[in-house]
């Protein structure tokens, strides 16, 4: 039953996608399910009528005697009938083959948008399920691929059974033993076929962890970040046993399964040769017996590779479109998952305010309460920075607000109205983020940082002053391509960037989106001091007429926020501006000035350091030049120093 849906449901898609090439495809399988059947029959009366000729022993001549003109004008409409019917056969499989091409090219243009759309309508947590995680993995093997699989051996099936079919009536004209028998031999074979189908499924479906492990060790080996690591820390031994621990997990299950599969294959090609053995000589026996004739005898003979070669086909096809419909159940798992259950349909605020009244979450299969009761407000245009301890919710509460998550208790709203209420559009225009763990897309520069909104994806002139603003106008100017060029490796002339600049790249975004709020999630942790001075810089400019929120560990950037709320355990324990914190003891405070006295403690560090350095130079230059002068004392001073780097076995440069 099963198999059945997953069949029809191809089927459907299909034709939603590619209608015409569908329904061609079903006609160039249907249609010539009858030619081999047809075959036998008009190959058995042309030679019927050909010894019936024959037997007139008139020659050329019998061909004006009215029984020989009968048995002449029969062997001319047989013949031409046979050869226009070879004839379509030939266009039909010469069709049916481009219109495969057609369909798989439909459905790989369309299917994709839809399957985007199916995600993005599914619930942000649930992405972190393992059985949505084993669904997603199978899922983004190219799903269209299955579709067109299955929907291609379902109609292949179809003209496998109607043609064994047909051809078996025929056989059973000549003889009904002996289309009996044939039919009795295809049975086993197809359940053969069926449980190796069985078996292969079983061992796709328990793999699947060890697979998904695999293809994460191998996205290992294509970062190099990874390989940095690797390479330093000398890890590649454990990488390389976890490819192995997984590899002989999979190797495993395919060998304890390969020999019962090759069993059943190896019994099913048997009883394919027992047909063939069967067919010559129950023929052979009839025809000795007069119980058929010559041109039976003759067609049956010419079409003994045909029908058993089509019993195999048959059996194999429908075993083949039985696995794919059995690949394609993750398809159904995929659209039966539950969507997001939000409205979305609020497009208008009456106010900008942002606030949390009494919100609890818990991150789903956990036990940890991540927040617990929290409230505050942020009133439009206001700056705020939550700052606290790792693991303190600070992330958690710009993934609720962004609508990602459903709290627990309490409600998160904007302009008054639930943030989940919001429509995509709305949402757009009151939020942007540049989230801590953004993304790196290997597109062109223009289009990474359009995405932050699309209208402005051929408006060169914001482009730029979006990559301003993030300090990275070296990304466009320094480049011959300008903001055409190729971002990643995915394309010949494609480059990579460093974390620093991917990360300039997703700040451009929020620039571009120009949103009510825009949203900071350690915006600038791939940043070097200086460069992170000026991005704060460029978000007290951009943002003073826009809110702010901003996440972060470092201290010193909170002070360019209006308000300052800390966070620990959850809850909020500390609410005022950088002055009013710091003149109060608490976690602000505390953590203020361990950050402070870590700065002054090293900068003074390499200051004696540097000042030590610069009195040893001194001294060893007057010495010097008590010695020697000029240039040929300085020249004496390098060779000199080199010399007793090499003996002590240095390295000097």
């Amino acid at each position: 039953m099963k198999v059945m849906k997953n069949c029809a449901l191809a089927a459907r898609l299909a034709v939603h996608y590619a209608p015409w090439s569908a329904l061609l495809y079903f006609l160039t399988c249907f249609i010539p399910g009858f030619f081999n059947g047809c075959k036998v029959l008009l190959v058995q009366r042309l030679v019927d009528s050909g010894v019936a000729y024959a037997g007139t022993a008139q020659g050329m001549e019998g061909m004006f005697s009215a029984e020989g003109k009968h048995f002449a004008e029969d062997m001319a409409v047989t013949g031409t009938v046979l050869v226009v019917m070879l004839f379509f056969w030939f266009v039909f499989e010469r069709l049916q083959g481009y219109e495969e091409k057609v369909l798989e090219s439909r459905l790989t243009r369309y299917m994709a948008p839809d399957i985007m759309d199916k995600l993005g309508e599914l619930e942000y947590c649930d992405f972190e399920s393992l059985k949505v995680q084993e669904v997603l993995q199978r899922i983004s093997n190219e799903p269209w691929q299955n579709i067109k699989g299955c929907f291609v051996g379902s109609m292949r099936s179809i003209y496998a059974l109607l043609s064994l079919g047909f051809m078996l009536s025929v056989y059973a004209s000549v003889s009904f033993w002996l289309g009996a028998g044939i039919f009795l031999v295809a049975i086993p074979m197809l359940v053969m076929n069926l449980a190796g189908t069985k078996r292969l499924q079983s061992i796709w479906r328990n793999t699947t962890a060890q697979t998904r492990r695999i293809g994460d060790l191998k996205l290992l080996m294509q970062n190099k970040n990874a390989m940095y690591e690797m390479k330093i820390y000398g890890s590649q031994k454990l990488i390389a046993g976890k490819w192995e621990e997984a590899s002989s997990g999979v190797e495993k299950e395919i060998r304890e399964a390969g020999k019962s599969v090759m069993a059943l294959e190896g019994g099913s090609k048997l009883l394919n040769l027992v047909c063939f053995v069967f067919i010559i000589i129950a023929l052979s026996w009839l025809f000795v017996q007069g119980r058929v004739t010559t041109g039976q005898f003759v067609a049956v003979i010419g079409s003994l590779s045909a029908i058993t070669g089509q019993v195999f086909f048959a059996t194999w096809t429908v075993t083949d479109t039985f696995r794919s419909a059995l690949d394609m159940e993750f398809y159904r798992e995929f659209l039966a998952l539950k969507e997001r259950t939000d409205k979305r349909n609020v497009n208008t605020l009456s106010h900008g305010d942002i606030a949390f009244e009494n919100v609890s979450f818990t991150y789903p299969g956990t036990n940890r309460e991540i927040l617990k009761n929290v409230t505050f407000r942020i009133k439009a245009g206001e700056r705020v920075a939550f700052v606290g301890e790792n693991g303190a919710g600070k992330s958690t509460l710009v993934k609720l607000l962004c609508g990602l998550y459903e709290p627990d208790a309490g409600r998160v709203l904007i302009g008054g109205v639930n943030v989940r209420d919001l429509s995509e559009e709305l949402r757009g225009k009151m939020l942007s983020v540049v989230f801590q763990d953004f993304q790196e897309y290997e597109l062109t520069l223009r289009e990474n940082v359009a995405l932050g909104d699309m209208s402005a994806l051929k408006e060169d002139a914001r482009i730029r002053q979006a990559l301003e603003q993030a300090g990275g106008p070296e990304l466009y100017v320094q480049e011959e391509k300008g903001l055409e060029r190729n971002l990643g490796h995915l394309e010949e002339d494609g480059k990579d960037l460093s974390r620093g600049q991917w990360q300039r790249v997703a700040v451009a975004r929020a620039f571009l989106a120009d949103a009510a709020f825009c949203v900071l999630d350690e915006p600038t942790a791939a940043l070097d001091p200086i460069a992170e001075s000026r991005m704060y810089e460029n978000f007290d400019r951009i943002f003073h007429k826009n809110g702010t929120i901003m996440i972060s560990h470092r201290l010193a950037s909170a002070k360019m926020a209006d308000r300052i709320m800390v966070l620990d355990g959850g809850r909020i324990v500390q609410n005022g501006s950088h002055e009013q914190l710091m003149q109060t003891e608490g976690l602000y405070r505390t953590m203020y000035l361990a950050q402070s006295s870590w700065y002054v403690e090293r900068g003074g560090r390499e200051g004696g350091e540097e000042s030590g350095s610069r009195e040893k130079d001194s001294d060893e230059e007057s010495g010097s030049r008590e010695k020697d002068s000029g240039e040929e004392s300085d020249s004496r001073k390098k060779v000199g120093s080199g010399e007793s780097g090499q003996k002590k076995g240095g390295c000097v440069s």
